[in-house]
């Protein structure tokens, strides 16, 4: 009876803190709307959050759900509806920048096809940064996680350069220097892969 009542006593407890942020002008042909549910229990916060991002075309009814469930989150994280970053349409585009962190939602052409991508924060990581996935659009308008750039790159990249179609990520490597990879995407093959590593001193 007492196991029963302290469960029970749990589930009470538990606080579901939601946030719903609706951006219209991070892209010039869609619209995104992010829904975060996070759960407290006991005053501490479980490392799962569900994360809902549903896309919608300004010129037409076509839109897409994607569902996922985060890591750990700070209790900063997905507060703030201005947390966001677009390098389509410049929206805090040049926002400082601190601790790695670019923001709980970045819109970018990250492979470089001439399509809006975006990325989305699914752990707050630790001294690295945050950790992000990464969805690209497809010839047919609809959004696909790349699991190289989620699992592989984790990190949001410091630098994109159209120019030679590279992803450059900056991250601490210790109190003194700075690990820099350097990720290239291959239309040939369809492919990325890192060509670079290199440690950095500060």
């Amino acid at each position: 009876m007492k196991k029963y009542l302290m469960v029970l006593s749990v589930l009470i407890s538990a606080v579901c803190q939601a946030q719903n942020c609706a951006h219209t002008s991070l892209s010039k042909n869609l619209d995104f709307t992010i829904s975060v549910k996070r759960f407290k229990v006991n005053n501490r916060n479980i490392d799962s959050c569900k994360i809902t991002v549903e896309v919608k075309h300004k010129l037409s009814p076509k839109k897409q759900i994607i569902n996922f469930s985060s890591g750990y989150m700070f209790s900063n994280d997905f507060t703030d509806c201005k947390d966001v970053r677009s390098y389509i349409t410049g929206i805090g585009k040049n926002a400082e920048v601190l601790d790695n962190a670019y923001g709980d939602f970045i819109v970018a052409d990250f492979n470089f096809d001439g399509k809006e991508d975006f990325a989305v924060k699914n752990d707050s990581g630790g001294n690295g940064g945050p950790f992000y996935n990464y969805y690209l659009q497809d010839t047919k308008g609809i959004f696909v996680l790349d699991s190289f750039l989620t699992n592989t790159m984790i990190y949001f990249p410091s630098i994109i350069d159209k120019k030679h179609k590279t992803l450059v990520t900056l991250v601490h490597a210790n109190a003194v220097s700075v690990s820099e990879s350097t990720y290239q995407f291959t239309f040939e093959t369809g492919k990325w892969k890192e060509i670079k590593n290199r440690i950095i001193k500060n």
